[in-house]
C-alpha cells in the first residue's frame, strides 16, 4: 500500500505527509507514514489508514504530536483523527503504550540452546531497525496474544536477524520458564525431518515441533525448493496457529520476493507482521563497536571505530569481524590499537584498502568540513579559524598517507618540516585534552575515507 496508489488517500492527509516528510528523517518517514494512507469520514474527523494495529500503536505513541501539529498546520485548524487497519472496519485506538522489562539471566532449558551473546540489552537499536525490534519485544512479552503471529522478520546478510530472534527466545524463556521455546534453522527443520523419516520416527518428530508454545525458524529461504519439508512445516505452522502458539521466522527478503516456496506459505507468511531490517548508519555502526569495547572491557580509541565503522558500511556480522580480528591481534603484539595499526592488519579487508587517500582529498575535504576554499590552505593568511583546518589537514595528511614531512610542507604552501612536526603536536594535543574537538576530527576522518 503506497500512499500515492490509494484512492482513498484524501488531499489533506496527503499535505499532511508532505509536512511531516520535512520534520524527521526520511527512513523514518519510509517506515512509519509512507505507507499510510487517509480519508474523511462522515463526522468531518480523519481516518488514518495503516497496514496493521502494531503500525497504528507505533504511531499514535510516537508521533501523535506531529500529527496533530501537521493536520493544524495544513488545514488552518485542529481536527480529531483516529487509526483504521487497511481492509478491516474497526478503528485501532490511538491509547498504546509499550513496556519493556529487563530480563534476568536464567539458564537455558533443553529445548532451546541460545547464545548467551545474544540479547535485547546487546541489541543496538537506531533508525534502521527499530520497527522490527519494537516488535520482537511486544512478541516477546505476550507471546501468541498479539496480532503480530507470525512475525516474519527480514534483511541482507548480517544485519542481526539472528541476534533478534536470539534475544526473543531468550526474554519469552526468562518471563516465562514453563514455555516450551524452539529456536532452529531451516536446515535444522529439514535434517530432522529426514532423519524422522529414515528412522520411523515420524511421530516422534511432529510431536517435538508441534508441542512448542514459541517456535522461532531462522532462515526460512532455504525451505525453497524442498516439497516435503515445505508440506510437513505447512502443518506444523497451521497447527501451532490454531493453537495461539507464537511463530517467528526470518529470511534474506520479502515473502512476496522469495522464490520457490508455495504460495500457501507465503501467504501465510504476510498474514501477520512483516518488518526489515536496514544496513545500519555511520552513528550506528560506532555505537555497535562502541558496546562491543563495553562487552569485551576494551580501550579502544574513537578514531579507530569510525575508521571500522566508515569502511565497513553493510554488514553488522563483517563490523564485528573487524573488531575481533584488531583485538586478536592487539593480544598477540601487545602494542596499542591505532588507526595505523588498523589499517595495517584490516586493510586488506576493508574499503579503504581500494581507495586512494591522498593529501590532495584530505585538503578538499578538510576546507569542506572548515567552510573555507580550499586555496586558503595553502594561503599566507594566518586567521585562527584558516590556520586550525590547515593543522588538522596536515594532521590528517601525516596520519593517513606515506607522505614524508617535506612533501606535506610543500603541498601546503610550501611550508618546512617543522611546521609541519608543530602542527601534528598541537592537533594530536588538544585532540586528547578536547573531547569536542576530537568527536569534529573524527568525523572529519570518517568522511576522508568515506
Amino acid at each position: 500500500m503506497t500512499t500515492a496508489g490509494k484512492s482513498n488517500n484524501c488531499h489533506l492527509w496527503g499535505e499532511c505527509l508532505n509536512y511531516i516528510s520535512l520534520r524527521i528523517k526520511s527512513s523514518t518517514f519510509s517506515t512509519w507514514f509512507k505507507h499510510t494512507g487517509g480519508a474523511m469520514d462522515e463526522k468531518g474527523q480523519l481516518r488514518i489508514i495503516v497496514q496493521n494495529d502494531f503500525v497504528g500503536h507505533w504511531m499514535s505513541d510516537k508521533y501523535s504530536e506531529l500529527i496533530s501539529e501537521a493536520i493544524r498546520e495544513v488545514n488552518g485548524s485542529p481536527m480529531k483523527y483516529y487509526f483504521e487497519i487497511e481492509e478491516k472496519e474497526e478503528a485501532a485506538q490511538t491509547e498504546f503504550e509499550f513496556h519493556h522489562v529487563p530480563a534476568p539471566v536464567r539458564p537455558m532449558p533443553n529445548d532451546c540452546i541460545l547464545n548467551e551473546r545474544y540479547r535485547f540489552d546487546t541489541f543496538v537499536v537506531g533508525d534502521f531497525n527499530q520497527f522490527p525490534h519494537a516488535a520482537a519485544i511486544a512478541v516477546a512479552e505476550s507471546p501468541g496474544k498479539t496480532n503480530y503471529n507470525p512475525l516474519f522478520i527480514y534483511g541482507g546478510t548480517g544485519l542481526g536477524k539472528t541476534h533478534l530472534v536470539q534475544a526473543t527466545g531468550h526474554y519469552i524463556r526468562d518471563k516465562y520458564p514453563n514455555k516450551k521455546v524452539i529456536l532452529v534453522s531451516s536446515e535444522k527443520f529439514t535434517r530432522d525431518f529426514i532423519d524422522s523419516l529414515s528412522n520411523g520416527t515420524i511421530a516422534s518428530f511432529t510431536s517435538q515441533y508441534r508441542t512448542a508454545d514459541v517456535l522461532l525458524i531462522d532462515d526460512i529461504q532455504f525451505f525453497s525448493g524442498k516439497e516435503s519439508t515445505q508440506e510437513q512445516f505447512f502443518h506444523t505452522f497451521n497447527e501451532l496457529y490454531q493453537l495461539g502458539k507464537q511463530i517467528i521466522l526470518t529470511s534474506d527478503r520479502h515473502p512476496k520476493d522469495t522464490k520457490g516456496l508455495e504460495e500457501r506459505l507465503l501467504s501465510r507468511f504476510s498474514s501477520g507482521l512483516v518488518a526489515d531490517l536496514q544496513p545500519p548508519n555511520l552513528e550506528a555502526r560506532v555505537a555497535i563497536l562502541r558496546k562491543r569495547t563495553v562487552a569485551e572491557d576494551v580501550s579502544i580509541p574513537d578514531d579507530v571505530l569510525y575508521f571500522i565503522a566508515n569502511n565497513v558500511t553493510t554488514n553488522i556480522r563483517e563490523l564485528e569481524g573487524c573488531f575481533n580480528r584488531l583485538l586478536a591481534y592487539s593480544s598477540l603484539e601487545k602494542g596499542p590499537i591505532t588507526v595505523e595499526f588498523a589499517m595495517r592488519i584490516l586493510g586488506k579487508e576493508l574499503a579503504y584498502g581500494k581507495k586512494d587517500v591522498t593529501i590532495d582529498l584530505i585538503k578538499r575535504k578538510t576546507a569542506e568540513f572548515f567552510k573555507i576554499e580550499p586555496a586558503m590552505l595553502i594561503a599566507k593568511k594566518k586567521t585562527s579559524e584558516i590556520a586550525l583546518a590547515r593543522q588538522v589537514a596536515m594532521f590528517l595528511s601525516r596520519k593517513f598517507t606515506r607522505s614524508s614531512l617535506k612533501a606535506i610542507g610543500d603541498a601546503f604552501g610550501g611550508r618546512d618540516h617543522t611546521t609541519v612536526i608543530h602542527a601534528c603536536n598541537l592537533i594530536e594535543g588538544r585532540i586528547k585534552m578536547d573531547l569536542s574537538f576530537g568527536e569534529k576530527v573524527n568525523k572529519l576522518t570518517a568522511i576522508i575515507m568515506g
